[in-house]
């Protein structure tokens, strides 16, 4: 069990990015984020989902740097967990080979993460279908469960859960699309967004569709520079599944939930040793040299001893 670390696990953090056109992506059709997500998980693995939940777009979410930034659990306690979150339906890594605006062709690879649990079948169809998902606007020939939403849609759609008074329909989300599309683009993140169009409604609101596009557009932020980082467009060629913790993929291993033979071996392991529970106190990171200096400081201030002084010189 993890409680104790499962509010530090949930803090906004300040986390590593992967680089462009890698690391965390969201799957699409996921159920609203509320206070039960997570509860069919152990606690340790509903602490690391909530925290990669609300992770942005891009962000790494290897167990290495999940471990760098959980100072409370270890990279095997890390690897185990994403084990538990793919046997659950939360996770796969996919690798997609893209062709960019240049005309080059390159593999990038992903880690999908849906909030809403989702069997193998759902994930294997998923992948079949994934061109399109990434990039608004491309041609599909998808069944409608995996049509793809855009982002500023999802966050349309799911102000009626929030606020009634916002309830719209597909028709006037698809309309008000592009506006919010233009939010996101600007630099403002999903929830920022559906913060800023739920709070201070009147008492009433007539045209929920109508209400929205003056707010949209007079409460517009302004324009960002573009960034190089900001630029990378692409056209997705082809998508294959690869094992989470290996370069391996479903071409040249076989893989059960999304992780190959040899690395679930290895896990399995860990975990029958002991080896994959929270990091004892001991073998935590050390603290910085500084905030020791500043601690022994602090000690000898209170005891009125002041500094020592220096080492004397050798002989």
């Amino acid at each position: 069990m993890a409680s104790a670390n499962t509010s530090a696990a949930l803090r906004a953090p300040a986390h590593r990015m992967a680089k462009a056109g890698y690391g965390k992506r969201h799957a699409p059709d996921e159920a609203p984020r509320g206070a039960a997500d997570f509860v069919h998980l152990p606690a340790r693995e509903a602490a690391i989902a909530a925290y990669i939940d609300r992770l942005p777009e891009g962000a790494a979410i290897g167990y290495k740097v999940l471990a760098e930034e959980l100072p409370g659990y270890g990279q095997q306690a890390c690897r185990s967990a994403l084990d538990r979150l793919t046997r659950a339906g939360h996770l796969r890594r996919i690798k997609v080979h893209i062709t960019v605006e240049s005309g080059e062709m390159r593999w990038v690879t992903r880690t999908y993460f849906s909030r809403t649990a989702r069997d193998a079948a759902w994930w294997a169809e998923f992948v079949r279908f994934i061109k399109g998902v990434d990039v608004p606007g491309q041609p599909t020939a998808e069944p409608e469960e995996f049509l793809p939403r855009s982002e500023a849609y999802t966050v349309l759609a799911g102000l009626g859960q929030l606020e009634p008074r916002l309830q719209l329909s597909e028709s006037e989300c698809v309309a008000l699309e592009p506006l919010v599309a233009e939010w996101l683009a600007r630099g403002l993140g999903p929830e920022q967004i559906t913060q800023a169009l739920v709070s201070g409604l009147p008492a009433s609101v007539h045209s929920a569709g109508a209400f929205l596009r003056t707010r949209l557009e007079n409460k517009m932020p302004p324009a960002k520079k573009k960034s190089k980082r900001n630029a990378f467009k692409e056209e997705i060629v082809e998508a294959v599944v690869m094992c989470l913790f290996c370069d391996e993929d479903e071409t040249t291993t076989q893989l059960i939930d999304g992780v190959c033979v040899d690395c679930r071996a290895d896990i399995d392991r860990d975990e029958a040793s002991g080896a994959t529970g929270d990091v004892p106190d001991t073998f935590l990171a050390r603290p910085r040299r500084e905030d020791i200096a500043a601690k022994v400081a602090e000690l000898r201030a209170a005891t009125g001893r002041g500094m020592l002084p220096g080492p004397r010189a050798g002989r």
